[in-house]
């Protein structure tokens, strides 16, 4: 049932009204035959979206008569994909929106075409929309020229000259594919005559990756018989407007192959030949699958031409690539003539660079000169940065100069072990240089060096061997800025050098060899003249020493002598004699032989460092009080004058007694040295922190030529052979060695002979710590104590007997024995409270006897002394640990031997 205001299609033999006006139904048909020769689709539909008017362009595109077309949904009639896509634009002309676009379908029968399509609503008398014409115009083949100029005009575009085959190929391959097919394949013929893929594209990567992979695995073999054959080998463009299966069959390596290949939906395809000057360079497919495009002549005239802009483009590049060929070989000649002239001049820089070392090095008579001009020039001339030269010393290696590293680094590889695994040593090891190019090869090489050693500046680096006679004897390192590649020019010119610093060294220390041999013959000269001298010199003094000591000797012996034979007169014979002035002559001469003596043992003992001080804090002023009494008698007999200046409260912390020393040792040179009559000044203050003790005479002074060496030993200036001064020049080297052990210093003055002379002593000032400063009691004990039983043990009767009588004016009661094994019976059998015992005993030491006294119960308590000539330090530390109570050297004076019973009375 039609709407009587909606056109329907005309009905046959109803043309005329009755009138003779025509009729409805005319117009109708005049509308329809007009319609239908419109090449465009031309309809009317209702708002239910179902055709009423249809034009004939209908049937050519749907291929059924259009009168079966009317009251058919729109979706049957176009299909689902092209009503999917106007649906959209059915909805809002049914609002009352007309509709002018454009747009590929894909059209149920007629496949895929581009259209412009416009929909015009169709109004009632109230404005209600009751329908829609529609007026759809194919505009595919306009699209497509438009397309095909654009894609040929891009692809003109892509071809870029620079680019070579392939990337051209795939880049046309990768174009197509959006626009003007589905899937798109450049293939060759390889030298074998088999086809090969060059590039295959599809709009889908994932389809295209497929097809690649079959492409590889498969191999189309050079008998078959394809439309790619015959355009390969200089056929025409082919046209498949659908593609039979024979074509797959063709190339189907099997049947699994063959269901592959027929998948892909190939169903129309245009190959047409890419061409060089001379033969078919390829053949270019483009093909169509899901689009269900259907390729025409047009396609493969396009084609042809997409075909010819490839052909103008490899031509391009082909001359784009003689032009790039011939300016790269122009710019390589330019580059290597240039290259040769720098390799000249650096050539004629290194020569000369290499003859300036050389000279340099002819002039350097030291290792270290050598490696001074191997470092700084040679790295300077190698366009090194830093350099350093090390050389065998032993079993290790030294460095004998480094420049441009850092101090720690320097200090790190001061010295090395030939087994450490290093740049430097592995020259030395093997007698092979070292070529580190870049960072990256040093770290792979030597990965410890290059983690904790290779500065950042360090780019590449090279340690030359320093060969003499094939046998390393030290290396030279270099370090460059920028990566090298060492070439053989630069390696001959480096190896040159380090031959040249290799020479150079071995000169070096030939020289040096020599100098030094030069060097000790002269030494070994100077010193056998100086021990020639010295002993001469030492060989004059010991005849004058020993002169001097005879002399010291036979002084005080006569006086004794003669003494002793007044004293064996009978008394009958005695006459006027004076026993008291024997005696006090005897004392005196014996104190000057223990003087002699001591003097000479504390000598000694002071060169061995055997002595110590007991020291303690005490007023310097005392001392020397108790030196000038010492002196007294001595001042007296040579008639001189004595001037004293001593400030009070100078504190010292040292030794009372060898202080002591030190003074009276003083006052005794300037008195022996100073002609009766004279002046001894004697001053005492402090200065400067120190104790400054200055002794002054008038005497004799010392010559310049004396003066430096007045503190050695037995040093005397030439006397007459009256001895008058008497010593053995060992006064001043005790007071020198005395006042050192007490941290101080000694001075001696004199203008020359015959002006006198002035020796200083400073000792350092006590601080001001609580110790007390009072001097010990000079007084000498008396035996007020009670008796005590005594056992006196000497092999030598006289001392012993001697001994006895003192004690027993004392009080004491004493027995003797002169042996080991008597003084034990005599211990056992007296039970001394005090034994002075000789360890120089026959038969049984004293060390002996004092161990066994010491086991008998009723002895332990005794007070035992050894009385010996040893009196060094050992002897002492050796007593006490035999278990003595106290140590007497010999000879014995009255005064020790009374504090010794007053010390022992106690355990009595």
């Amino acid at each position: 049932m039609q709407r009587p205001d909606v056109p329907t299609t005309a009905q046959p033999g109803s043309s005329m009204t009755e009138g003779g006006e025509p009729s409805a139904t005319l117009e109708a048909e005049q509308i329809q035959l007009l319609l239908d020769a419109l090449p465009a689709l031309i309809s009317y539909i209702d708002d239910e979206e179902r055709y009423g008017i249809v034009n004939r362009a209908y049937e050519r595109w749907f291929g059924e008569d259009r009168s079966s077309l009317a009251g058919r949904h729109v979706r049957e009639v176009i299909g689902d994909s092209a009503y999917a896509a106007v649906k959209p634009r059915i909805d809002a002309v049914l609002g009352g929106q007309p509709q002018d676009f454009e747009s590929r379908l894909v059209y149920r029968r007629s496949g895929r075409r581009h259209v412009r399509i416009q929909y015009i609503p169709h109004f009632g008398a109230s404005g209600e929309v009751h329908g829609f014409f529609t007026l759809v115009a194919d505009i595919s083949e306009q699209k497509r020229a438009e397309e095909a100029r654009r894609f040929l005009a891009d692809v003109t575009a892509l071809l870029d000259p620079v680019l070579d085959r392939d990337t051209s190929y795939r880049r046309v391959a990768e174009l197509a594919v959006t626009s003007v097919a589905d899937w798109c394949s450049v293939h060759t013929i390889e030298p074998d005559g088999a086809l090969r893929a060059r590039v295959i594209a599809h709009a889908d990567p994932a389809k295209a990756e497929v097809v690649s992979r079959l492409a590889q695995r498969s191999r189309i073999p050079p008998e078959a018989e394809t439309p790619l054959h015959e355009v390969l080998h200089g056929g025409p463009g082919r046209l498949l407007s659908e593609i039979p299966d024979s074509v797959f069959a063709g190339v189907a390596r099997d049947v699994e192959h063959f269901a592959a290949l027929c998948a892909l939906g190939c169903r129309s395809a245009v190959i047409v030949p890419i061409r060089g000057e001379e033969c078919v360079l390829a053949a270019l497919t483009l093909a169509s699958a899901e689009s269900g495009r259907t390729y025409t002549a047009a396609d493969l005239a396009f084609a042809e031409e997409l075909a010819q802009c490839i052909q103008v483009a490899l031509q391009r590049m082909r001359l784009y690539d003689m032009a790039r060929d011939a300016e790269a070989e122009a710019r390589r000649r330019f580059l290597a003539e240039q290259e040769a002239r720098r390799a000249a001049e650096r050539a004629a820089q290194r020569m000369a660079g290499l003859q300036r070392i050389t000279a340099a090095l002819a002039d350097a008579l030291t290792c270290e000169a050598v490696a001074e001009v191997a470092v700084d020039q040679g790295a300077a001339a190698a366009g090194a940065y830093a350099g350093s030269i090390v050389v065998t010393a032993g079993d290790a290696i030294e460095c004998l100069k480094a420049v441009g590293y850092g101090p720690e680094i320097v200090e790190r590889f001061r010295r090395m072990a030939a087994s450490d695994g290093l740049p430097l040593t592995d020259p030395l090891r093997t007698g092979a240089p070292v070529w580190l190019r870049t960072r990256k090869e040093c770290a792979a090489r030597y990965p410890d060096f290059a983690a904790t050693a290779l500065t950042s500046t360090t780019a590449s680096l090279c340690c030359l061997p320093l060969l003499v006679q094939e046998r390393p004897i030290g290396a030279l390192g270099l370090s460059f800025a920028e990566p090298r590649p060492f070439d053989h020019e630069e390696q001959e010119f480096l190896l040159a050098l380090s031959r040249q610093c290799a020479q150079a060294l071995e000169r070096a220390r030939l020289h040096e060899e020599r100098a030094a041999i030069i060097e000790r013959e002269r030494r070994v000269a100077i010193e056998n003249a100086r021990l020639y001298r010295e002993a001469h010199e030492a060989d004059r003094r010991k005849d004058e020493f020993i002169a001097m000591l005879s002399h010291e000797l036979r002084n005080p012996l006569a006086p004794i002598t003669t003494g002793l034979e007044l004293l064996r007169m009978s008394t009958g014979d005695r006459g006027d004699r004076d026993d008291s002035q024997i005696l006090a002559t005897l004392e005196r001469q014996v104190k000057t032989i223990v003087r002699l003596v001591d003097d000479l043992l504390d000598v000694s003992r002071i060169t061995r460092g055997k002595i110590e001080l007991k020291r303690e804090r005490f007023d310097v002023g005392a001392v020397v009080e108790t030196a000038v009494e010492s002196v007294r008698t001595l001042l007296a007999q040579r008639r001189h004058e004595l001037v004293l200046s001593v400030e009070p409260g100078v504190l010292v912390h040292g030794d009372r007694v060898r202080i002591e020393q030190i003074v009276v040792n003083l006052l005794t040179n300037a008195i022996k040295y100073t002609n009766p009559g004279g002046r001894v000044s004697l001053s005492c203050a402090a200065s400067g922190g120190d104790a400054w003790i200055r002794v002054t005479d008038t005497g004799v002074g010392i010559s310049a030529e004396l003066l430096p060496r007045v503190f050695e030993p037995f040093m005397q200036a030439r006397r007459t052979l009256d001895r008058s001064q008497g010593g053995l020049g060992v006064g001043l080297t005790l007071v020198k060695r005395l006042t050192e052990l007490h941290g101080g210093r000694v001075e001696a003055v004199s203008a020359g002979p015959g002006e006198g002379t002035a020796i200083s002593v400073w000792l350092p000032l006590a601080g001001t710590s609580a110790e007390s400063a009072a001097a010990p009691s000079t007084e000498i004990p008396r035996s007020g104590a009670g008796a005590l039983r005594v056992l006196l043990v000497d092999d030598n009767v006289d001392a012993a007997e001697g001994l006895r009588r003192i004690l027993q004016l004392h009080g004491h009661t004493v027995a003797m024995a002169h042996d080991g094994p008597a003084a034990l019976e005599a211990a056992r059998a007296s039970k001394p409270e005090l034994v002075l015992l000789d360890i120089g005993l026959p038969g049984m030491d004293g060390y002996e006897v004092v161990r066994r006294l010491r086991a008998e119960p009723e002895l332990r308590g005794s007070y035992i002394a050894a009385v010996s000539g040893y009196g060094q330090d050992q002897d002492r530390r050796r007593s006490r640990e035999a278990g003595f109570d106290a140590h007497l050297t010999k000879p014995v004076a009255t005064a020790q031997l009374l504090a010794l019973v007053a010390e022992a009375a106690p355990r009595g």
